[in-house]
């Protein structure tokens, strides 16, 4: 069965191979939105609105490719057709995407997408940031619905829902769409192109506790009656604009008290924000003078409402004094510590209780301070603040002359927004110490009552059945023996009796014992018998391991049950099994077995190694290195060795000419004739180079010196 693209007919009967030619345009936002238009023929046209669970691959669908990861780009049908497609992009990582599209579930071949040149310009799209609209700031950051806002960013175009072609920057792009939270700000044209990316100074934490751009609130305009019962019963009339209970039911509080079915109202605060007054041509002496005045102070201006404690006022506005005063809130039950930066003098006065009276100096400076860290005076103590509780607030401001300006901010210890998600968070950073006690283990081992006695071996029966065995063809199964988790190299189902016994004597299980094996065969099957040759006594019963696909089934009995000599005995720790040990072994022979069992094993072509005329130079590691050069190592035990216990930690000199043998003789220089090659054990991640600094006669029997690095590709891992 074979999958063909699909052909499509022109009214002649020709055929026409579905094909991409191009890609436009080449860039675009990393934010999505990007409306795409691919270039090409035979792509899906009546079939693209053929729904249905059978009919889910049908019509065009386009993915955008990196080195990493693929993305799908939104196919706009009723802007599609036979030759080009329309697609808007999602958001994704920058970089640069190859466009591949599939028609009716059928992708369209490599040699059809730009002529095989499926990475060419012409069949590329670049998701980059300086093509993506940007929202830096949002002025101002709260009011009712109907707010006029402004926004400030990477915005690319002065054109907004105009018959205007090109922007004043020359660029024939628009603004299409302005939304907040879903819902539209002024124009809204069913398109869009290049969705903007805020920036994280865009962000902010709301009064309800949320990441937010812009909050909009309801507006109070009138309250009737304006008097009323102090037993209650009093039927009041809220009137005002963008009441709304989705979010939240609704409540009314009047002087501070819950009162069910109404609208909110906060008359003890006079509505949301703080309350600004400003009095010109102040000079107290004292900044707690302000608290004091009023509307009859002389040089009052009036007040206003404003929702942020962060203020600045005109440069030419001098010799004034400001009071902010309100009501907070907190979204939650926390603890809380309050800062404050300005110029020239300012404090934040509060009051725990809510009530003004009782409201406390907990923050001041006498400085133009831009950092909220300037004195240590700019800071409260920690308060507790509970939920939704209305605590009192006033800021004090004091202007001499040329800039005047005031900040609060509020530091909340618990939160769940990150720095990554908004510039107000600050990520809690913990320093972990611990420290422990090394206590050496210690362990005795006693033998007590030990007698020797007449070893009997160890003998096991192996039974391996297979239709194999009366076709005459196991040669071509495979299986594995193990013995106390150790594997034995693949065996062929009807291998000779050598071959299982040489398979077995290689395990370092086993040694320094070993096996022997008979075979004999019957029309069905292939039995083994294997006597341990050792005093050890009983072995634990074989285990096998058959890879899959092959036809073989394993039989393991035991016939004879192995009974020691008592001679000798072993050590077993974690499934590794010692030497032999006499019942009366010295304190060093005991330290050399159990070393010997937390050591790697050294394969036989290295084991037995000697430095002499064969070998010129012999490092395993084992005995005293004391090199102290730091480019020469360090040896350690800390990693598993290539073979043995230690080996060398961060070498970068192998070998060098001022070495001493162990008789501290020199090894000098040596002749690459016959000693012309190098072999080390190595895992890590080495440089891909082989330094060799030698000496040599040039034609003219001259005798020169090089330091040559040879290039060699080393196996990187930890193996």
């Amino acid at each position: 069965m074979m999958i063909l693209p699909p052909l499509y007919y022109l009214s002649g009967g020709s055929k026409i191979i579905p094909k991409v030619t191009e890609v436009i345009p080449k860039y675009g936002s990393i934010n999505g939105a990007t409306r795409l238009t691919i270039r090409g023929e035979g792509f899906s046209q009546e079939n693209q609105f053929n729904y249905g669970v059978d009919n889910a691959e049908l019509g065009n669908s386009v993915q955008l490719v990196s080195s990493f990861q693929s993305i799908s780009c939104d196919v706009e049908k009723d802007a599609s057709h036979s030759t080009h497609i329309t697609c808007y992009t999602r958001a994704m990582p920058e970089g640069s995407y190859t466009v591949r599209v599939s028609v009716d579930g059928i992708p369209i071949a490599e040699n059809n997408t730009c002529k095989g040149h499926i990475s060419s310009w012409a069949c590329t799209f670049n998701a980059k940031s300086f093509r993506t609209p940007t929202i830096r700031s949002i002025t101002p950051l709260s009011g009712p619905p109907g707010t006029l806002i402004t926004i400030q960013g990477r915005i690319f175009t002065d054109v907004y829902g105009s018959n205007t072609a090109l922007s004043s920057n020359g660029k024939n792009v628009r603004i299409l769409r302005v939304y907040i939270g879903g819902m539209p700000c002024e124009l809204l044209i069913p398109q869009s192109d290049n969705l903007s990316f805020p920036e994280q100074m865009a962000y902010f934490v709301s009064s309800l506790n949320k990441i937010s751009m812009f909050q909009t609130y309801a507006e109070i305009t009138s309250v009737s009656p304006s008097k009323g019962s102090i037993q209650g019963d009093t039927m009041l009339t809220i009137s005002g604009r963008f009441f709304d209970q989705t979010d939240f039911p609704v409540k009314v509080l009047v002087g501070g008290i819950f009162h069910e079915h109404y609208l909110l109202c906060h008359l003890p605060a006079s509505g949301r924000g703080l309350k600004l007054e400003v009095w010109n041509n102040s000079r107290p002496v004292h900044l707690e003078e302000i608290l004091g005045y009023n509307e009859k102070t002389p040089g009052y201006l009036g007040a206003h409402w404003v929702d942020s404690a962060s203020h600045v006022w005109p440069m030419e506005q001098d010799t004034f004094v400001a009071r902010f005063s309100g009501f907070l809130v907190p979204p939650d039950s926390d603890f809380y510590r309050f800062y404050i930066k300005g110029d020239d003098r300012y404090a934040i006065y509060f009051s725990q209780t809510g009530l003004p009276e009782d409201k406390v100096r907990i923050a001041y400076h006498s400085a133009n301070a831009n950092s909220y860290f300037s004195s240590p005076t700019q800071r409260s103590d920690d308060i507790y603040l509970q939920k939704g509780r209305e605590y009192y607030i006033e800021i004090l401001l004091q202007e001499y002359r040329l800039s005047a300006f005031v900040d609060v901010g509020l530091y909340q210890y618990k939160n769940v927004y990150t720095e990554q998600q908004t510039g107000d968070a600050i990520n809690e950073e913990q320093v972990i110490k611990s420290q422990s006690t090394i206590i050496q283990e210690i362990q005795v081992v006693t033998l007590e009552h030990w007698e020797t006695a007449s070893a009997a071996n160890e003998v096991q029966q192996i039974v391996i059945t297979s239709p194999c065995v009366e076709a005459n063809s196991c040669s071509q199964y495979q299986y594995r023996l193990i013995y106390n988790m150790e594997k034995t190299a693949l065996i062929p189902a009807d291998a000779t009796d050598f071959i299982l016994q040489s398979a077995l004597n290689d395990l370092w299980s086993i040694k320094p014992d070993k096996v022997q094996v008979m075979r004999t065969q019957n029309s069905q099957s292939f039995i083994y018998m294997i006597t341990f040759i050792s005093t050890r006594g009983d072995f634990e019963l074989l285990d096998y391991e058959v890879l899959e696909g092959n036809n073989v089934t394993l039989y393991i009995t035991e016939q004879i049950k192995g009974k020691p000599s008592m001679e000798t005995f072993t050590l077993n720790w974690d499934g590794i099994a010692s030497k032999p040990l006499t019942p009366w072994p010295s304190a060093d022979d005991f330290q050399v077995a159990v070393e010997e069992m937390v050591s790697a094993k050294c394969p036989p072509q290295i084991a037995n190694f000697e430095e002499g005329f064969a070998v010129k130079y012999f490092r395993d590691y084992e005995t005293d290195f004391n090199l102290e050069q730091i480019n020469r190592g360090q040896k350690t035990a800390e990693t598993d060795a290539y073979c043995g216990r230690y080996s060398l930690k961060n070498p970068a000199v192998l070998f060098d000419s001022a070495d001493v043998k162990p008789n501290r003789i020199p090894y000098g220089d040596l002749s690459l004739f016959p000693y012309n090659q190098l072999c080390f054990a190595y895992k890590g991640f080495l440089a891909n180079f082989i330094g060799l600094k030698f000496q040599f006669q040039d034609n003219g029997r001259i005798t020169r010196s090089t330091d040559t690095q040879f290039p060699y590709k080393f196996a990187y891992g930890n193996t």
